[in-house]
Order: structure tokens, then C-alpha cells, then sequence
């Protein structure tokens, strides 16, 4: 299992963040509010929290603290836009274990990312590729084989397709899918999630005696894995 990343964020400004963490390989959960990073936190074993937080809001260095209090043996990770050298310095007095402030180089981002997991016991290699029965996804050299067979995929419907590879058996609503395959590229219409859909059951499904991408109607859409053979 890929380490859980848990971004908070009040502005709601990072959705290329979760998208960059998903690309990586990492499990991410976003929430816009530390009460429910809360108990999203209670409800998941969390690897790393990851705070977004600027000198401006209220009492950010308050909040840094509270979380490091609540959740000592999680690394907390601070992003910040401000380079001001005493807010940095005092969201680590606060507890951060790592800031970055925006914009950064995100080889970077995830370089620290993954040598704060290893710090503190969570790293593991994230998986270069996902397999769910026989379906392949190399994230890494964006290839996508099923059976053996090389599929020709789309740039979109590769992120659609790792997307709801990354959330294996999980439901994925299409405006979750919107924010964070589409990021800011698209007008408030569903339907474009629903045409890519029809895309890649052609490419996935047709002809195959399991159908792994499945309409959770009224929700969304989810990838499930095949039966294992007996």
C-alpha cells in the first residue's frame, strides 16, 4: 500500500499538488479545514500531514502547533507562499518538520516528500506500476497493457485511467475527477468526464469477460479489481 498524504488546505489552492502527489504514486486525502483533517486522521492511518498555510491567516503558527500536538509522530510538512525568514523559522519552532514556500520545483517537492516518509519509517518504493489482475499501469513510462496487450491511450485518458487506478475500488465522483484530472482546464460539465469514460471502456473492457470500470450511478465512476481465478 502507497504512503497516505493528507493536504490540508483552507484556500483550496493546491489541487496541482494532489495531482503531483497521485502521479507519484502516493494515496492522497484533501480537506479544506483542519477539524476535518481532524477526522479524516482518525478515520486513516496517515503518513504525512501536508499544511498549506500563509502568514497571513490568522493564527497559522497556532495551527502548525496544534496539528504537531495532536499528531507528533506524523512528519508534518508546512507549504507556504510567504519567504519571509521569521515565518519560516517560526513554522518550525511551531513543530513543522519541513516548509517549502511556493513556487518550487516539484522533482524537488517530491524528493522531500519521500525523505521525510523515510525519516520517519513510512517510505516504501511507490509502486512504478499498478496492477489490478491483469490490467498494467507503468505511471512512469505512461504505458498501459491489459492481457498482455499494449494499449494506446489517450495523455487524458491515462490520467483519467491512473487516476482511477490510484483510487482502486473506491468511488470517484466526477466532480473529484474534474479537480483533479482536469485541474482548472474545464467549464462546470460532467459530461466530459462521462465521454472519456466511453473511451477507455472501448480500450479496457470491450471484449474482455470482466468489465473492471464500473458507473456507481448518481456518483461517479470506479476501477475494480477482476476476481482472482481459482
Amino acid at each position: 500500500m502507497s504512503p497516505l498524504i493528507l493536504l490540508v488546505d483552507e484556500n483550496e489552492a493546491l489541487p496541482v499538488i494532489v495531482h503531483l502527489l497521485e502521479q507519484a504514486g502516493y494515496q492522497v486525502g484533501h480537506v479544506r479545514y483542519m477539524s476535518e483533517g481532524s477526522s479524516y486522521a482518525a478515520d486513516h492511518a496517515v503518513n504525512m500531514l501536508l499544511l498549506n498555510v500563509d502568514e497571513e491567516q490568522g493564527d497559522a503558527q497556532g495551527m502548525i502547533r496544534t496539528v504537531q500536538q495532536n499528531h507528533p509522530r506524523v512528519p508534518l510538512f508546512v507549504l507556504t507562499s510567504s519567504n519571509d525568514e521569521n515565518h519560516i523559522v517560526a513554522c518550525f519552532e511551531q513543530g513543522a518538520h519541513d516548509v517549502m514556500v511556493f513556487p518550487f520545483p516539484p522533482k524537488v517537492f517530491l524528493a522531500r516528500v519521500a525523505n521525510l516518509l523515510r525519516i520517519f519509517g513510512a517510505a516504501h518504493d511507490v509502486a512504478r506500476v499498478i496492477e489490478a489482475g491483469d490490467l498494467h499501469i507503468d505511471h512512469a513510462s505512461r504505458m498501459v497493457s491489459r492481457g498482455g496487450q499494449k494499449l494506446e491511450l489517450t495523455p487524458k485518458e491515462f490520467d483519467l485511467l491512473l487516476h482511477l487506478a490510484i483510487h482502486l475500488n473506491q468511488v470517484c465522483s466526477r466532480q473529484q475527477i474534474l479537480k483533479d484530472v482536469w485541474k482548472h482546464d474545464y467549464i462546470v460539465d460532467t459530461n466530459v468526464v462521462d465521454v472519456y469514460i466511453r473511451h477507455l471502456r472501448v480500450k479496457i473492457d470491450k471484449g474482455q469477460k470482466f468489465k473492471m470500470i464500473r458507473t456507481e450511478r448518481g456518483i461517479g465512476y470506479s476501477l475494480k479489481t477482476p476476481p482472482e481465478v481459482e
